[in-house]
């Protein structure tokens, strides 16, 4: 039988850089680009650092979750809103199609920015091991012993 090492990456990326690369829809562990092949589909690694999409069986379901309170929050601000500019004369059926639309809109738009941010999250709760990503990549990080040695 054979037992796979898995080692922690040396230098974990910072927080911050991982929800900034998220939120340009990049990949959070290395930056490249290329990680969707679509709006709504998600490659199954990352072409440049080989980190896979779904890290865990139903990985997705931390996005789906992201999504879902985003959406639900701007549907509030859009409905508290829309209630506050109409007061006293309510018009329910505008503000109806308004909150229609933003359900309707808002979770297709912000999906990719979701599912981005779950792995950010996920990645400064559980840092990448170097089993995970691709050997060219790792050999690249600083403290790995095939890096580079600076001069």
């Amino acid at each position: 039988m054979r037992t796979i090492l898995t080692v922690p990456i040396k230098h974990p990326v910072n927080r911050w850089r991982l929800l900034g690369r998220a939120l340009r829809r990049r990949c959070p562990q290395c930056g490249g680009g290329g990680v969707f092949s679509g709006w709504f589909k998600m490659n199954e690694r990352c072409p440049t650092c080989g980190l896979p999409s779904d890290r865990v069986v139903g990985h997705f379901v931390g996005a789906v979750g992201f999504n879902t309170i985003f959406s639900f929050g701007i549907l509030l601000i859009v409905l508290l809103l829309g209630t506050w500019a109409m007061y006293p004369d309510i018009d329910v059926p505008v503000l109806l199609a308004a909150c229609f639309a933003t359900a309707l809109f808002v979770p297709m738009l912000f999906w990719p920015f979701s599912q981005g941010l779950w792995q950010a999250f996920d990645l400064a709760w559980r840092p990448a091991e170097e089993s995970e990503l691709d050997p060219r990549y790792t050999a690249t990080l600083p403290g790995s012993p095939t890096a580079p040695t600076p001069r």
